[in-house]
């Protein structure tokens, strides 16, 4: 999947194949406040990989006319994120 050239299609079998039940309430992987103060290291894991089933669809965005001031919004995210999920 080229980030540049990302069609709705690949987009949508990306979140075809993805499995998010882990991390829904009472998922092996969901978390609440409690744990983000027991074990914030488990929690970032478990952030960064629902980040990066969703950012092809924060990619796709970008390609919309939207207001600019938005996509900065999402590109400031998707920076921030990168930087904290290898």
């Amino acid at each position: 999947m080229s980030e540049n050239q990302l069609t709705f299609e690949e987009v949508n079998k990306h979140f075809e194949n993805a499995d998010l039940s882990q991390f829904k309430k009472d998922g092996k992987s969901f978390f609440s406040t409690n744990d983000v103060a027991k074990a914030p290291g488990d929690v970032l894991q478990k952030v960064c990989a629902i980040y990066k089933v969703v950012r092809p669809f924060l990619i796709f965005v970008l390609k919309f006319p939207i207001p600019s001031k938005w996509k900065d919004a999402i590109k400031t995210f998707m920076d921030l994120m990168d930087g904290l999920c290898p």
